[in-house]
């Protein structure tokens, strides 16, 4: 077969103009979902700022809900790939923990999980897709441990373990957890919020036997 001088080269390049184009979106998404709400910023201004037209902006993402949770995929890849290339007799829980302490650390003084807190606002859209993100990292993982069980799918307790594993995530993204933050000075935001993720894997770790046990 003949090859086309120039071929790969002028492939990656599309590439690398679709991915720059993506992530105009986002971050044109980001700073009106920022300044203006959810609600306030409209998909018209959004795909504007970005110079792209809103047909465009679509053939990226099926929805205005979409520009959100930009980092979904390559989020979830990370969690699964944390999980699946840890240590030998690494515990799961120790590597999502490990992985969120390092979310943590991400967060440039928590402005982003301010920030992403004020775009989740009151939307009742938003929440819910919150909840379909949570429900696809809790099926990636429960495959993840479904497989080194040696099992074609996962069974109950495989769900059940994914669906903890996931809990840390979600409680760093909780509203308590923000409210929490928010008590305390800029300077030591970050380690209330590693020592939350931290209170929150030795809970798991302990397991539910002894928590919540009803008074007499």
């Amino acid at each position: 077969m003949k090859v086309t001088p120039g071929r790969a080269p002028l492939a990656g390049l599309r590439e690398r103009k679709k991915q720059m184009t993506r992530q105009a979106i986002l971050d044109a998404a980001e700073r009106l979902f920022d300044e203006q709400g959810f609600d306030g910023a409209t998909v018209a201004q959004i795909a504007d700022a970005a110079n792209v037209s809103v047909k465009t902006l679509f053939t990226y993402f099926s929805s205005k809900e979409d520009l959100v949770f930009g980092t979904e995929e390559s989020t979830r890849d990370a969690l699964v790939d944390a999980v699946r290339s840890r240590a030998p007799g690494t515990p799961a829980l120790d590597a999502v923990r490990d992985f969120v302490d390092a979310m943590v650390d991400d967060f440039d003084q928590v402005h982003g999980l301010e920030g992403f807190h004020r775009t989740i606002g009151k939307s009742a859209a938003l929440q819910a897709r919150l909840l379909v993100t949570f429900d696809r990292y809790e099926e990636a993982l429960a495959k993840v441990l479904a497989e080194e069980a040696g099992a074609e799918t996962p069974d109950p307790p495989t769900r059940l373990a994914a669906a903890q594993l996931v809990l840390l995530l979600r409680t760093v993204t909780s509203q308590e957890v923000r409210v929490l933050v928010a008590r305390h000075p800029l300077s030591v935001q970050q380690q209330i919020l590693r020592d939350c993720v931290g209170r929150s894997a030795d809970m798991l770790a302990d397991g539910l036997a002894d928590y919540a046990v009803r008074r007499a």
